[in-house]
């Protein structure tokens, strides 16, 4: 397992699996674990080709597994998706608007994929890749996870840790030790840490049909969507 190297970042404490100054220099970083208001996420720079092989490599995930893209903005979402269902008739439900009232919060809304949302590299010896026609995305209410993107200056790709049991009201989010225990071998540059905290998994809504599909009921109220 590689030394992880502790450094103090305002209210959270970053551990680094290289030697750095005092300061996180996140360009140098590739693929680590921050917080969000579900499980920690395993993310990457969304357009760093290199970094979301690695992020596959250290996941062990298959290449046609679909991702989530963690998002600091409602235009982030305009740039990666085609956006929420447009009503068409009076009466109809503005989807858009619903969602400006739960964002930042515990969901994650599927998409229609926009064109410049990069393709999915789905054979990774051969190099293939495809256009991804939809996409989940999230938008964390959590500070750190927001200053993260913002200092990669980009979304990032991500999936969440694993987790043995259920989540429920009591299950916690797994420590720096245990994360370097399942994901320190595998490549992983960094770890972000705000310490003890439990958990739930986001809701999930699928809009690509035109209506809403509740995918799954988490921590975020989706009786509006139902």
């Amino acid at each position: 397992m590689p030394a992880m190297r502790s450094i103090k970042v305002t209210s959270c404490q970053v551990y680094c699996c290289f030697t750095m100054p005092e300061t996180v220099e996140w360009h140098r970083m590739q693929v680590g674990i921050i917080p969000t208001d579900s499980l920690p996420a395993v993310v990457c720079d969304l357009n760093n080709r290199n970094a979301v092989l690695k992020l596959y490599s250290v996941m062990d995930l298959a290449p046609k597994k679909m991702l989530s893209v963690l998002v600091s903005s409602f235009q982030d979402i305009s740039r990666y998706t085609t956006g929420f269902p447009i009503p068409t008739q009076p009466g109809q439900p503005d989807f858009f608007r619903l969602a400006q009232r739960l964002l930042p919060g515990p969901y994650t809304f599927i998409l229609g994929a926009s064109k410049n949302l990069p393709s999915q590299v789905v054979d990774f010896k051969r190099g293939k890749t495809r256009h991804r026609k939809s996409v989940g995305v999230r938008m964390p209410d959590e500070p750190i996870s927001k200053a993260v993107i913002e200092a990669f200056g980009e979304c990032l790709l991500s999936h969440s840790v694993h987790v043995v049991n259920h989540l429920g009201d009591t299950t916690e989010v797994p420590d720096p030790g245990t994360l370097l225990d399942t994901y320190g071998n595998k490549g992983l540059d960094f770890i972000v840490d705000v310490g003890p905290r439990t958990v739930t998994a986001t809701s999930v809504v699928d809009f690509t049909g035109g209506e809403p599909e509740v995918i799954r009921v988490g921590k975020g109220d989706v009786s509006m969507f139902m």
